[in-house]
């Protein structure tokens, strides 16, 4: 169908100077709108996978991915530790003490969630340490009277480090008892960059303890598996194993609901981007048929000197997929470009202006990430090269249709 001589023809076409004003002008909005909406769906297409890698590598890598609870707290915690690691699936268990308190420093007040942590085995099932000072867990298990927190959390507070606080935790199930206070001081304040920063405060494991009814117990393991979507499985497996009493959660519960949301959004936001390129092939089907009215003389005497009716198809399907092409692959330049620098460029925005677009107490986490991904590129341009083509064909179609008499009557 690409005959040398429709090349040849329907690139003088497209490049020549010499076409209607309002020709030109469809022709500049046709592939704007592609180069923008391939682009734009490139660029969100790595925010949305951003959000998904930052999910799955830094919160779901702090927080546990499967925990192990019981009724009444675990008092022979090493050995239950030891019957949970036969599983293959399991790749480290660290026992916990949890807490909800209130943390108090003056007027302000927080709740927060403390965790009081192993330094031994804390390291095998969560990346927490790597955003801490590097003896902070091993300060904290030594000495009861300390604590290590939030960034979100200190900033809510009014703290910085080396400061005091009152920690307040509530005796639950106990009537008319007084909550137990204790006054401790702030030997580290750590930024993860992620919602736990507004609400998760660190302790040394028996002086978490020492807070609840459980002085010489747990309450329960936090386990790490070695594959994140095989958490369920491994959550009823053990729940099916270990005698009443014993009951488990994985992260599906506690994050899945953020997961499914990026899932989500991603999905309908590449709808309507692809909207947009659609509605950039349109426009291309716009302008060859103004194209095919405007050049009526010329397809007549080409048809007169012996140009089949494939070969005028093929001179106007070489203008638009010009056009495609063209936009599809500056779209795809920018959007790769913008991907690759939209984590710099809002940080940039956000430190020129002081102002913050992503806070960590609403969102995920408090920046802009993204991921680019070949495959997402590769399928954008594909598909924004079939819509481009498959636009061409019927304005190709109606110049294949003009009848040379009809044309050259009045001309």
């Amino acid at each position: 169908m690409l005959h040398p001589f429709s090349v040849f023809v329907g690139l003088r076409y497209t490049l020549t100077r010499r076409r209607s004003r309002s020709v030109s002008f469809i022709s500049a909005i046709a592939m704007t709108g592609i180069i923008l909406g391939v682009a734009l769906l490139i660029t969100v297409l790595s925010v949305m996978n951003g959000f998904d890698k930052e999910l799955k590598e830094r919160i779901l890598t702090i927080m546990p991915q499967v925990t192990l609870y019981n009724t009444s707290g675990i008092d022979d915690w090493p050995s239950l530790r030891e019957q949970v690691l036969q599983s293959d699936q399991v790749t480290g268990v660290t026992p916990f003490v949890e807490l909800q308190a209130m943390l108090h420093e003056g007027r302000n007040t927080q709740p927060a969630l403390i965790y009081g942590v192993n330094a031994n085995y804390q390291p095998t099932v969560s990346s927490v340490g790597t955003y801490l000072q590097p003896d902070t867990l091993k300060t904290l298990e030594e000495n009861n009277a300390y604590i290590a927190l939030g960034v979100g959390l200190a900033e809510k507070l009014d703290v910085r480090l080396q400061d005091s606080l009152t920690v307040i935790v509530p005796r639950a199930g106990q009537v008319n008892s007084s909550p137990e206070i204790r006054r401790l001081k702030i030997i580290d304040i750590f930024s993860t960059g992620t919602e736990l920063d507004q609400s998760l405060a660190l302790m040394g494991l028996q002086s978490a303890a020492s807070l609840t009814t459980q002085v010489s117990g747990v309450s329960g393991l936090h386990i790490k598996v070695d594959n994140l979507f095989s958490a369920p499985g491994v959550a009823s497996t053990l729940r099916s194993q270990l005698p009443l009493g014993f009951y488990t959660s994985d992260w599906t519960r506690t994050h899945g609901n953020i997961y499914y949301a990026i899932r989500m959004s991603k999905n309908l936001v590449s709808l309507l981007l692809l909207l947009i390129i659609a509605i950039a092939a349109f426009n291309v089907v716009s302008t060859l048929v103004m194209v095919v009215v405007d050049k009526q003389g010329d397809i007549a005497v080409l048809r007169t000197l012996g140009v089949t009716n494939k070969q005028v198809m093929s001179i106007f399907f070489i203008q638009g997929a010009i056009i495609g092409v063209i936009g599809t692959v500056f779209g795809a330049l920018l959007g790769v470009a913008l991907a690759l620098s939209v984590e710099k460029l809002v940080a940039g925005i956000e430190s020129f202006f002081g102002v913050a677009f992503l806070h960590s107490d609403i969102y995920p986490v408090s920046f802009l990430p993204s991921s680019l991904h070949a495959a997402d590129v590769i399928l954008v341009t594909a598909v924004s090269l079939i819509m481009s083509f498959l636009a061409t064909l019927y304005p190709a179609r109606k110049a294949a249709q003009v009848q040379p008499a009809e044309a050259l009557r009045y001309d």
